[in-house]
């Protein structure tokens, strides 16, 4: 079963309706380079509609129903020479082949260079393929889909044009009046069928060369759309898909993009089948080939893309410290960027504002990460959330909300909030720290309330080395520029801390080794605090933002499954990630 989206499109009714699916327009406000062309169909016994002329590039959109969904999705381009699209066999049914395994598939219908003007010839298909990711992504919320899952598949010609978006991409225009042109045209991965990767004449496709870039190009345009002359650090991970008795588009092309991937340090995958000459589709009774939809489905599996997507919620509104506003902003990215989350904000009430009106239903959500130090929410509220969590729902709370909801004492005590050991008013009570041997200590004398040092680097130490957020990591690690609380106050019950950073007297602390990071569980539910992050310099630590990143997965999971990244910095430098 599949969810399809309605749109008003009457001129394509009767060709794509019936293939059960929703056309989307990619230039609604004007086609750039625009053509006098008439859109042509026919059929072919063999490989079904063939289209050629197109006039109006658009998606043609198949989403998968309900809990099959895994918030992937993949844009096709089918391929033809870039003369003419194979809309079925290289198109809709591969479509509807992702749909059965819950990855949203979409199907482009772009312009081709062969029936185009000299002027906008090489432009127009690359310039589709760019407005196919930024409008997908910009759409990410609304069709159910993870904004950092969104890749691009290509057959021949189409997977010259997929490696050319893959290649060729920007972050987009913050500044656009158009809200689509805002987003990135960069996919998160290719699949690459047979494509056509090079211009240069010793083993390119003639006839798609000669459409797209004419007989006798200049030099740099031969360069420029030569793909494996184009990849960088930043190319997005690929699975190149060829067979060897390929007399069309000889697999010398998948080769080429194959070790420049790898010379660039960037994930790739290539399988060269001995038989399956080209154009070969599904492969049905062809021998081996056929089982490359096997190795496809794997692939996608072993990237992470194939897990269900899960769903987060930021609560902000509110802060007496940090960068509430930026900090929200930064921690959506974070989560989005880890490739597990879907991520919702609510934003409770500004300064003085009321919260009478908030409402949340958390069990929607498999995390919920504070960003929030205002008023009290309602009652209702306050059980809703400690029910949640007690019944397996995920907390993360970071280091500027160390004094929300002061008079909510079972939100300090399931939290381990502030310090640890019974706390007897707003402010005071005991606080723990770690001697040199590092055993856990707690000072009962000193009835301040917590403060915080100048801001310095300093080193974090991690002590729970076997954790599933640390298991991997560093045993110390430099912390960029940041502040370090200390003699922080509060109840505690069954807290494990996980790190510790000295709090230097020369910067206003106290001699001693204080936790700045800290596990927890109230009824079923896993939480984590860090104390970390004063400042966006702070939250944008590659240590913290991995931490935080791991944190959210094993909160949600009870489980990490996330690669130590290599910029994870080391006990001598800092890392910031952008």
């Amino acid at each position: 079963m599949r969810q399809f989206l309605l749109f008003p499109c009457l001129l394509f009714y009767g060709i794509f309706l019936s293939a059960q699916s929703a056309v989307y327009p990619l230039w609604p406000e004007g086609i750039p380079c625009a053509n006098e062309l008439s859109m042509e169909i026919r059929d072919d016994a063999r490989i079904g509609r063939i289209i050629s002329k197109v006039h109006e590039p658009q998606l043609v959109a198949y989403l998968p129903q309900g809990t099959a969904a895994t918030g992937t999705s993949v844009i096709i381009c089918p391929g033809g020479g870039y003369t003419i699209l194979a809309w079925d066999w290289e198109g809709s049914q591969i479509a509807e082949w992702f749909n059965s395994f819950g990855v949203a598939a979409f199907v482009l219908k772009y312009r081709l260079p062969h029936w185009e003007s000299e002027t906008c010839r090489e432009q127009v298909a690359l310039m589709d393929a760019q407005r196919a990711l930024r409008l997908v992504r910009s759409k990410a919320t609304e069709w159910q889909l993870h904004p950092n899952r969104i890749g691009i598949m290509g057959f021949s010609a189409g997977g010259h044009l997929a490696s050319s978006v893959s290649t060729h991409f920007d972050a987009g225009q913050p500044s656009a009046s158009n809200p689509v042109e805002r987003y990135s045209s960069r996919p998160d991965f290719s699949i690459l069928m047979y494509p056509v990767i090079t211009m240069d004449t010793a083993f390119t496709h003639r006839g798609s060369r000669n459409n797209l870039i004419g007989e006798r190009p200049k030099p740099d345009r031969s360069i420029y759309y030569s793909n494996e002359a184009q990849i960088t650090s930043n190319t997005p991970p690929a699975l190149l898909i060829h067979a060897t008795d390929d007399e069309v588009v000889v697999p010398d092309n998948s080769i080429a993009y194959y070790r420049q991937l790898r010379k660039h340090g960037v994930s790739a995958a290539l399988h060269i089948y001995e038989h399956g000459g080209h154009g070969f589709s599904f492969a049905k009774e062809m021998g081996s080939v056929r089982h490359w939809p096997t190795v496809c489905k794997s692939w996608l599996e072993a990237q992470g893309l194939l897990r269900p997507v899960l769903k987060a919620l930021v609560i902000d509104g509110r802060s007496k410290q940090g960068p509430w506003k930026d900090g929200t902003s930064i921690l959506q990215k974070q989560l989005l960027a880890s490739g597990f989350f879907q991520v919702d904000i609510a934003n409770v009430a500004a300064e003085r504002a009321s919260t009478a009106s908030f409402q949340r239903d958390f069990t929607a959500y498999d995390l919920v990460v504070s960003n929030y130090n205002g008023k009290a929410w309602p009652t209702q509220m306050q059980n809703d959330f400690e029910r949640y969590v007690a019944n397996g729902g995920g907390f993360l709370y970071i280091l500027s909300k160390e004094d929300a909801f002061l008079e909510w004492e079972t939100y300090y005590r399931m939290l381990s909030k502030n310090g640890w050991r019974e706390r007897t008013g707003k402010a005071g009570g005991a606080y723990a720290y770690l001697d040199a041997d590092g055993n856990v200590l707690t000072d009962d004398d000193d009835n301040s309330s917590g403060n915080t040092s100048e801001t310095y680097e300093f080193v974090v130490q991690n002590h729970q080395t076997k954790h599933p957020i640390l298991k991997g990591l560093p045993g110390k690690w430099l912390h960029t520029e940041d502040k370090l609380y200390n003699s922080m106050q509060g109840p505690a019950a069954g807290m494990d801390v996980l790190a510790t950073a000295h709090s230097d007297p020369k910067k206003g602390g106290t001699d001693r080794q204080y936790p700045v990071m800290m596990s927890m569980h109230y009824g079923l539910g896993r939480l984590f605090h860090t104390s970390l992050g004063h400042s966006k310099k702070a939250l944008q630590c590659q240590g913290f933002q991995s931490i935080f990143q791991r944190a959210a997965e094993w909160v949600a999971t009870g489980k990490v499954t996330q690669a130590v990244p290599k910029s994870f910095p080391s006990e001598a430098e800092s890392m910031i990630s952008q």
